[in-house]
Order: structure tokens, then C-alpha cells, then sequence
């Protein structure tokens, strides 16, 4: 397995980040690699992603959500767990730290080119979730 870590600071309030995150249809908003987000029953979630055109889906279940601090999910097929934690800095600011662990070997291209997606899809997507959160503040 491999790791990617970001943690990225917000102007807004961690109840508004939260709630933002956990908007599951709005994926695409902020995640570059996502092309759509489904939520099928209560917990689980249906991915559909182009990473170098190439069209990837799986499924993957929320095992732990905590308003305003965290939220955790794993893949039903191994490829991917994480967990995002909301921790509020103050009545204005929040940090956002995104822990993603994912089996190269499950996604399509070289072990290389998957930690690029990877590192790009933490570090770039939170930055986006920055801007958008911050917009809307």
C-alpha cells in the first residue's frame, strides 16, 4: 500500500467545511479525477473517475462519520481507504487533513503514474476545496 498526506488551513467555520465535504454529489466540484459521485444506500458510495482517460469505477463504504470531525471510508475492493478530519483552528478557520491509502497494483497504469494521480488528486482537490469553501464563505 502506499500513502499520500495533505493537510490544508480554511477561512471558513469547520461546521461549513464539513458539511461542504460531506455534500457527496459535489465531488466533481472539487475533485479534478471525479466524473460523478453516487450515493446508493446509507454509507455507501458508487465512484466513477477518468484518470488518463481511462474510465475507473468502484464502490466504497463510509465506516465512520463524526459531524464537524471526521469522516473514513474504504473501498469494497482494496484499492483505496482514507479518512478526512475537520479541526477548527478557531470561530473562523479550519484545518482539513486528508489521509489517503491506496494499492497501486488495483489501478490501471504503472505504480508511477498512480501515485502522480494520487498526490495530485489530495494535494490538487483539497486546494480546490479551499477555494471553493472560501468563495462561498
Amino acid at each position: 500500500m502506499a500513502f499520500v498526506d495533505k493537510t490544508v488551513e480554511i477561512r471558513a467555520d469547520v461546521r461549513r467545511a464539513y458539511g461542504l465535504w460531506t455534500a457527496f454529489e459535489d465531488y466533481p466540484k472539487f475533485m479534478a479525477l471525479v466524473e460523478r459521485l453516487d450515493v446508493f444506500e446509507e454509507g455507501r458510495l458508487h465512484w466513477v473517475a477518468v484518470l488518463d482517460e481511462q474510465v475507473v469505477e468502484w464502490d466504497a463504504d463510509l465506516v465512520e462519520r463524526v459531524a464537524d470531525e471526521r469522516i473514513t471510508w474504504y473501498s469494497l475492493d482494496g484499492r483505496e481507504r482514507g479518512q478526512v478530519r475537520f479541526e477548527k483552528i478557531d470561530a473562523g478557520n479550519t484545518r482539513v487533513h486528508y489521509q489517503l491509502e491506496y494499492d497501486p497494483a488495483i489501478w490501471p497504469g504503472s505504480p508511477d503514474t498512480v501515485g502522480h494521480w494520487m498526490r495530485r488528486r489530495v494535494e490538487s482537490d483539497l486546494e480546490t476545496f479551499k477555494q471553493l469553501v472560501e468563495a462561498d464563505a
